[in-house]
């Protein structure tokens, strides 16, 4: 299963959150294909030669990174909830002197996927608490979130504030306090985003609201002040704040840090354009060959007709040379992928990547394709019959996964993978206009007014998915201007 997210990261920045759900035990290989046209206005003056693959590489990032396993928090506080029940056993293998340090890693690693399921369910019961329109209901799904959270809070610190302390690694209780610290930051912050929609939404219970918020983060804040850990407080200026915006972002590096994969790029194509380079060498040597041995039988040796064919046939070979290593180049350029990403789980190969990008003639586009182009056009009420100058670029990106590898992936089984596709849009505007242009609008009796209007360049951007033989798109429209992205619309 593969499917694609949306928006804009920052003001020159696109963002694509792509997640790749393998098959599990049912096949060994998922193979997932993903083809995305981007359709250019000539405005922007796009080509080969002013925007070239290196420029498209550069700006383009990419990371891929676990999915995070699926827990509701209803289910965290069960006692026989499995992220607990393999952390409580490995909590008391680790205390055993003679298994505790080949563990303590595996631990660490626990506690932070840990932290991150409780992230992900978290955030899970925020998003139907946002969609719940009856006062009642909200409320009783509110009480219910802040309990589950608090227990779950309370059985993470368990197995590390008993007797067993002293005899746990201080590797282990430094990841712990980490673990601890960011469900407490995450907390705050879907609650408090929480807070500000409901207080908007239901003004008649803001009290009730109030007041169940209220008793669990004051018995958060009054817990980290105990124990010394920072939490912004009423009245904190931007020192304060600015120190725990910090406190976040390190948490967040320090526990999402083991989702993310490690990934090996290298050029795809290396070995293909060395071989294809030297038949092309091989071949022009053949046309010098043949012209020297022609003119050699026929005027003899040392003679001016074949002194003249050797220079004209080591000048032709030359230019032949080069023709045939750009063809071969441009030939493998769109036959294979240009690069290719080995994917790590902790040191063990569970997948791999690869990336092409090509400028495709517009008469070379699939039926489909141009036809959901024609239908973007026909939405934004243009004609759609009416074709208009554009260049289309091309980015192929192929995912092969390991499932079965994914699925016995320790202490946790991870459904897929994401992978955070950055496209930076800056580069395809250095050459246009001003930001801003002067329209006459009319003002009735001869008379006009100028009206200042912002310059909007509009991309049109078809993503074609393929798995296991299922094939499916996505259309966006992304308007931008000298001043960045403005908006970005599926269509």
């Amino acid at each position: 299963m593969l499917h694609i997210e949306a928006k804009i990261h920052d003001r020159f920045t696109l963002e694509f959150k792509v997640g790749y759900s393998h098959d599990g035990d049912r096949l060994p290989v998922s193979d997932f294909l993903m083809n995305t046209w981007v359709f250019v206005p000539d405005a922007l003056y796009i080509n080969p030669k002013t925007y070239p693959k290196s420029e498209f590489y550069r700006d383009v990032r990419s990371q891929v990174r676990l999915m995070t396993p699926v827990y509701g928090l209803h289910e965290l506080v069960e006692t026989d909830a499995p992220p607990f029940v393999r952390l409580e056993e490995t909590c008391a293998r680790v205390v055993d002197e003679e298994e505790g340090e080949a563990l303590a890693a595996d631990l660490e690693h626990q506690l932070k996927m840990l932290a991150c399921v409780v992230r992900s369910a978290l955030r899970s019961r925020v998003r139907a608490l946002e969609l719940e329109r009856d006062a009642e209901r909200l409320l009783s799904l509110l009480e219910e979130t802040l309990s589950d959270l608090e227990q779950v809070e309370r059985r993470m610190r368990r197995p590390f504030e008993g007797a067993d302390r002293g005899r746990m690694p201080e590797g282990v209780l430094g990841a712990a306090s980490v673990a601890d610290r960011y469900v407490g930051a995450m907390a705050l912050y879907y609650l408090s985003r929480l807070s500000e929609r409901l207080y908007g939404r239901f003004a008649t219970c803001r009290g009730r609201i109030g007041a169940l918020l209220g008793a669990y983060f004051d018995r958060a804040a009054a817990r980290r002040a105990a124990l010394g850990q920072p939490f912004p407080a009423p009245g904190a200026g931007a020192d304060a704040a600015g120190a725990w915006l910090d406190e976040v972002a390190a948490l967040r590096r320090e526990v999402e840090h083991d989702l993310y994969l490690e990934a090996r790029k290298r050029n795809n194509t290396f070995v293909a354009r060395q071989v294809a380079f030297m038949v092309a060498a091989g071949l022009s040597m053949v046309f010098a060959t043949l012209v020297s041995f022609s003119f050699q039988q026929t005027y003899g040796n040392f003679t001016l007709p074949l002194f003249v064919a050797l220079v004209v046939s080591y000048m032709m070979k030359d230019r032949i040379k080069d023709l045939l290593r750009y063809w071969f180049a441009n030939r493998l350029g769109s036959r294979f992928y240009d690069y290719r990403t080995k994917l790590d789980m902790r040191g063990r190969y569970i997948g791999l990547g690869k990336e092409g990008f090509d400028y495709v003639s517009p008469e070379r586009l699939p039926d489909d394709v141009r036809a959901l182009r024609r239908a973007v056009a026909g939405a934004a009420g243009t004609d759609a019959g009416a074709p208009r100058p554009e260049t289309v670029l091309l980015y192929r990106r192929r995912m092969l996964l390991l499932g079965r590898r994914l699925a016995d992936g320790g202490s946790m089984v991870y459904p897929g993978v994401n992978e955070i596709l950055r496209f930076g849009l800056g580069g395809l505007l250095r050459r246009v206009d001003g930001p801003h242009g002067r329209v006459a609008a009319y003002a009735g009796q001869g008379r006009f007014r100028m009206v200042a209007a912002e310059r909007m360049y509009r991309l049109i951007v078809v993503v074609q998915f393929r798995h296991q033989g299922r094939v499916c798109y996505k259309r966006y429209r992304v308007a931008l201007g000298r001043r960045g992205l403005h908006a970005v619309d599926e269509v």
